[in-house]
């Protein structure tokens, strides 16, 4: 056997099938993300207090626009589609519909935080262990979406081993990224579920700031490799 059979070629009808099912289903969490912090409108006040929600709803859009463009990314980059890649896309559909909640949980909190209360979302968590279970399950979400992502690239990566080497390279270095992504989400958590966050409830936030420096450790070495 060549290997071939189940893969399926770039682009068929099949497969803009899935993709558009996969951009129906973010468009969806990006609703659900709306929704799910909504009130009916029956006064001025309720108008602004749900216009003091665009900061928190903003920074939500942009992590599931985030993880949307990587699926998009993929897909443009990959020759060939299998059953397995079909399995990571679903699964991938149904991590976006489940991450949205801790997702809107945690904007909210933290943006009424960064304004010094202005802002909503101050009685969204009674305590400590509230944050500390929100933090552990935002970051398993994001652990697991950015796994999918990671092994989409890695699949990708490999069925382009016998073609274009740059589109190759890419998906190795996206694979990198996302795996990257994937440790600061498990690592993330794991804070959280420590005596730490006690001592600094913000730390599991502020850990995702080691993804781009990360990336650019990563990608300052293999520059200097390939200069070596």
């Amino acid at each position: 056997m060549d290997g071939s059979a189940g893969v399926r070629s770039f682009r068929t009808p099949e497969i803009q099938r899935l993709d558009a099912f996969v951009d129906a289903a973010f468009a969806f969490a990006v609703s659900l993300l709306i929704i799910a912090g909504a009130e009916p409108l029956q006064s001025f006040a309720d108008l602004a207090r749900a216009l003091a929600r665009i900061p928190a709803f903003a920074c939500g859009f942009a992590l599931i626009a985030l993880f949307w463009l990587a699926h998009r990314t993929w897909s443009r980059l990959t020759p060939v589609r299998t059953g397995w890649t079909t399995f990571l896309s679903l699964t991938v559909v149904f991590a976006v519909l489940v991450f949205v909640f801790p997702l809107r949980l945690l904007t909210e909190t933290a943006t009424h935080y960064i304004s010094g209360g202005l802002l909503p979302g101050g009685r969204l968590m009674s305590g400590l262990t509230d944050l500390r279970w929100t933090y552990v399950i935002y970051g398993a979400g994001f652990a697991i979406l950015s796994g999918l992502n990671a092994a989409l690239f890695a699949h990708a990566a490999c069925a382009l081993r016998d073609g274009d080497p740059a589109a190759r390279r890419a998906g190795l270095q996206w694979a990198g990224t996302w795996t990257i992504a994937t440790a600061t989400g498990l690592i993330s958590a794991l804070i959280a579920a420590t005596p730490l966050l006690r001592l600094a409830p913000w730390l599991p936030g502020v850990i995702y700031n080691l993804i781009p420096l990360g990336v650019a450790v990563i990608t300052l070495r293999k520059r200097r490799a390939v200069a070596a």
